[in-house]
Formats: structure tokens, sequence, C-alpha cells
């Protein structure tokens, strides 16, 4: 049995459910520690968050298949492909720990002309908005959209590594691995405008390397960015990583602008972030780490964006229309929501998610969001899970 039928097997065990893949050759770094005799704890723990969400939503059966459709797109994903999908649901099962204080949807289509002063309406979408998520509360609802915190160089880069690797097998006959040094600090504007169209330079020239047997490569970018690529000739590699946690809230600060599509004009508007090390090795939580990075990136994002006059689509191709500036996007943001998915390292259920939750104190379409008004819905015995809450209200200059 291969990695999707396996896959196949498991969405029908656990969710009564038919989804067939169609590519049955197809497998990555998620479903592949799912066929195998004997489980790693992230295999362990992916099935167990499939059981968890299976019974939560027993009796919505609408529901039940969204969910059992991801678990689909996961295995339908090459590469890092899997991450967008892998965290919905982790999102999805974050929250339904604490959902005996409110009623949550899973898979909002909200039409636009209800939204008409929206940034997605006023940047010309057309029809619906879809958010993945909303949190009913008692007098609110908060609306939040799931995205996995990847490693946007990385992901750049593997597309390119992963052919020369292979060319060098199959070509050269040279078994060879190839890493890339220091990414963490590198704007993630200038990444993403310029890295995408070198794709086929980088390629030939690290084939190139390779041919002529070189360990280091050096390769300057049309922007001036400088990367270090380390070849070695055998099955273990090692490259050079300087990690700042404040370095890589300035590199990433214009990153949630990415996202304005999906904010709404007359309600609570949240982007949730899901990181995994299996899909961002670039954030490694040791000691305060991945706290002091979200927390600056958040900060910087509500207050220093703020104060942006600039046209939002100087540093985002989300947004076309050159009058939706900066601050009009980081103002309809009310909060945003990390969540470290350590599935690869926790046995215990209770100790599987790390959330750090910061508010917006200069959200502009409704009293913004804040501690008092919000930490009382994840309170319960998994609220251990939540490591730092803030809503800048002392920190708002």
């Amino acid at each position: 049995m291969n990695d999707i039928e396996n896959l196949e097997k498991i969405i029908f065990r656990i969710f009564s459910l038919h989804k067939k893949i169609r590519n049955k050759s197809n497998t990555n770094s998620c479903i592949s520690p799912l066929n195998v005799e004997n489980p790693n704890l992230f295999a362990k723990n992916f099935i167990q968050r499939l059981e968890r969400l299976a019974g939560k939503f027993a009796v919505e059966p609408a529901v039940l298949n969204d969910i059992a459709e991801r678990v689909k797109n996961i295995g339908e994903a090459r590469n890092s492909g899997w991450a967008g999908p892998y965290s919905e649901l982790v999102a999805l099962d974050f929250y339904s720990q604490f959902s005996e204080f409110f009623a949550l949807s899973f898979i909002n289509q909200l039409p636009i002309k209800n939204h008409p002063k929206s940034i997605p309406a006023i940047n010309g979408q057309k029809e619906i908005i879809d958010i993945d998520l909303c949190l009913h509360l008692r007098h609110d609802r908060v609306f939040t959209d799931v995205k996995s915190f990847n490693c946007i160089h990385q992901n750049i880069l593997d597309e390119v590594i992963d052919v020369v690797e292979e060319y060098s097998l199959v070509t050269l006959g040279k078994s060879v691995m190839i890493a890339v040094d220091n990414l963490s600090s590198i704007d993630y504007t200038e990444v993403k405008s310029h890295l995408g169209f070198e794709k086929r330079k980088i390629y030939y020239e690290l084939t190139n390397a390779v041919s002529e047997n070189k360990r280091i490569l050096h390769y300057e970018s049309k922007a001036g960015i400088i990367f270090t690529f380390r070849i070695e000739y055998s099955d273990t590699i090692s490259t050079v990583k300087e990690y700042s946690p404040f370095a890589m809230a300035e590199a990433y600060k214009y990153k949630f602008l990415d996202y304005a599509s999906k904010l709404l004009d007359n309600e609570y508007s949240v982007i949730t972030m899901v990181r995994n090390p299996w899909f961002n090795e670039e954030t490694v939580d040791f000691g305060d780490f991945n706290n002091l990075f979200y927390r600056s990136l958040a900060r910087r994002t509500f207050i220093e964006l703020n104060r942006m006059s600039e046209s939002a689509s100087m540093f985002t191709p989300s947004c076309t229309n050159p009058k939706i500036r900066v601050k009009d996007v980081a103002k309809n943001l009310a909060g945003i929501i990390f969540i470290d998915d350590e599935s690869s390292s926790q046995s215990e259920e209770a100790k599987l998610y790390s959330a750090y939750f910061y508010l917006n104190p200069n959200y502009k379409n409704k009293i913004p969001l804040t501690i008092r008004k919000l930490e009382k819905y994840f309170r319960n015995e998994r609220e251990s899970q939540i490591k730092d809450f803030d809503d800048f209200k002392w920190d708002n200059y």
C-alpha cells in the first residue's frame, strides 16, 4: 500500500467518507510517516488530531466533509505545500479545546456585498470573502483565517535545490546535499518580489558548482541579497545559522499585508499563524526566541505599519488598488495569533500547542479587542498552552 492509498484508508476509517486522490504516486513529509509499521510521534499526533475533530463535529456532516477534504489536500500536496491545509486542521483543533465557551464554525463564505468598505471590496474582489474560522463569542464574532508560517526563502530555494540534487544524481552520478546559510533576517518583500524570478539562474550556477565539485557557492541576487550555498558530497550537511528574533521581525514586518483580502470592515478580523518545524526551520524556540519574535513582529505590524501612508501595493501584490495604504491594512487587522505545533516532540495532548495572542490597539472598525475582553473565553485546563497574551495597551507608542 502506497502513501496515498494509506491516507485514503485513514480518511475513511476516521470520517466514514471516501476521498479519492488522483495522483497515487504522490508523497510528502506529512503523509509518509503515516504509512509505516511503527508510526513516529508526529504520525500518532496527526491521527489523534483527526479523531478528536471527528468526535467534536460528529453531528455536523458538512464540517466533517470539509475536514476530510483538507486531509485529502494534504495528500495532494507536493514538497511543503501540505503546510496550508495541515495548519487549518491544527488551528481548528486548538480552538476546539476551548469551544465549550463559544461556538466554532469552519469555512465561512461571506458575501462581499455585505462588506462594501472592506479592504477586499476596495481592492476589487468579487462575490465572496472566504475565511477559515469564526469564533462566535457571547457578544462578538471573531473571524480568523489560518496561514502556515513557512519560510518563503526556503520554499523558493527548495524547488531549485531538489532539481539540482536530482540532476547531480541522475546525470553526474553524484549524491549531494545542498543547504543555504542565514535566511532569517533577509527582507521578506525583497525575496518574494525578486528571488522567484531568479530560480533558473540559481539552478545553472548550482549545477555548474556541482559539476566542478565545489563545496561553497556565493550567489548575489539582483536585489543585492547574498546567499551562501553549501554543497556536501555525502549524507550529512551543516549550515551556519545566526538567529535574532528582532532582526527576523524587521525582515517580516510586511508579511501581514499579504492577507489584506481576509480583512472585514464590520467584524473582528484576526490572522492565525501556525508554525511546525517540519515546514519552518527558521524559528527555533530556544529560550524565549519565538515569544520575542512573535511579539516584536506583531508590534511592528500594529504600530509601525500604522504610521505608513505609502501604498500597500509597493509591498505586496495582494493589494492592486494604489489607494489602499499600508496603514489601512494595519488598522483593519484586529489581532494575530501564533500557534506553535509541537506534534513532532510532544506526547501529551495537553502540551501539543503553544499559543501567543497579540491584539491590535489601533484597530479601527470596532472597539479594539483587549486581554480582558478575550482571555475569559480561553480559561480551562488547557489554558497553560497560551504562553503570551498582549493587547499592547501600555506599549502603543
